[in-house]
């Protein structure tokens, strides 16, 4: 009985302890994918297009060619899970984009938005970056499973990802400056 209670409460532990280093999260292959770069390409001039005030209020005009800055800073976007494919909790269980500039800094990874868990078959692949734009990507070939334009529909949010996340790193590049903070004298006697 004791032996019963004990493994009861061991094997759940440890399947949770050791889950991770057992079936760690997919990296991508090392097939190239034409078709793939140019869907991720299409995605970022999308992107691109939509990064004017008229779609992003707030935005300053020049927002979309200092977004191109940021893409000519980077060398590469690796897609892929959170976590493996034994995770508990696969709800949870996130794409996300780990991007690296040319000069090697890895930037905060960027998890995609709703709807873009890691289900069954996630679409993980290795985007490499020469002067701003997809040069190659890189999967294990499961991309070839779907249709074009399904694949191009699972890519779509790759291009405002990528692109937007320079918002957090740069903002001088895509907003106009805060105004400057009004001096103490002033706040006081406005309340007077």
């Amino acid at each position: 009985m004791a032996v019963g209670c004990v493994l009861a409460v061991a094997l759940p532990i440890t399947y949770l302890i050791l889950t991770p280093w057992l079936e760690p999260p997919e990296e991508p292959g090392n097939l190239s994918s034409p078709t793939l770069a140019r869907l991720l390409n299409e995605s970022i001039d999308a992107a691109l297009a939509e990064m004017n005030p008229m779609h992003a209020p707030g935005l300053i005009p020049e927002a979309a060619a200092n977004s191109r800055v940021f893409l000519r800073e980077l060398k590469e976007v690796v897609a892929r899970c959170r976590m493996g494919r034994l995770e508990p909790n696969q709800k949870y269980n996130r794409l996300e984009y780990h991007l690296v500039r040319v000069d090697g800094v890895r930037l905060k990874p960027i998890v995609s938005g709703v709807g873009m868990g890691c289900g069954t078959n996630p679409l993980i692949f290795r985007a490499t970056f020469k002067d701003g734009r997809v040069a190659e990507a890189f999967t294990d070939g499961r991309e070839r499973q779907y249709s074009v334009a399904e694949v191009s529909h699972r890519v779509r949010e790759f291009g405002k990802n990528v692109t937007w996340s320079d918002w957090g790193y740069h903002r001088e590049r895509y907003f106009p400056p805060e105004p400057p903070a009004p001096p103490p004298q002033d706040v006081a006697k406005e309340w007077e």
